[in-house]
Formats: structure tokens, sequence, C-alpha cells
């Protein structure tokens, strides 16, 4: 089990790609990234496995596109 740190960072590029393809917008996709690895970092303090911090990741990141797309509408 790695740290939560490299956990949280390593899916950087992951979340990224997925709120690009959702935003079309590289700085706002990174806005949203960076929320949601701030709350990570926040939230994980190192007995958590990397797929409990990269599912809960991608769960926030979803959370915030939905709510983005209810706010576009």
């Amino acid at each position: 089990m790695a740290q939560p740190v490299t956990a949280i960072l390593s899916r950087q590029g992951e979340l990224a790609a997925k709120a690009r393809q959702f935003t079309n917008d590289t700085n706002e996709a990174s806005l949203l990234v960076g929320r949601v690895v701030s709350r990570a970092l926040s939230t994980f303090k190192g007995t958590e496995a990397d797929d409990v911090i990269t599912h809960a990741m991608r769960r926030d990141l979803d959370r915030l596109i939905e709510q983005l797309k209810k706010a576009r509408h």
C-alpha cells in the first residue's frame, strides 16, 4: 500500500482526462481536478488502500461533473 499522497497524485492524469471530456476546457478541468485532489489530501491520512482512494476520487469528480451539468441547464 502506497502512501495516500502518492496514490492521490498518481490519479491526476486520469481524472483530468475525464474532466476534459466533459468540460472541453483544460483550465476548467484543472480546477475540478484540483478540488478533488485537495479534498482527497485533506481526507486520507495513511491507512486507506489505493483502490479506496481512487474510488473516492472518481466518485467525487463524478459528483462535481453532475453539479456542473445541472448548473448549465
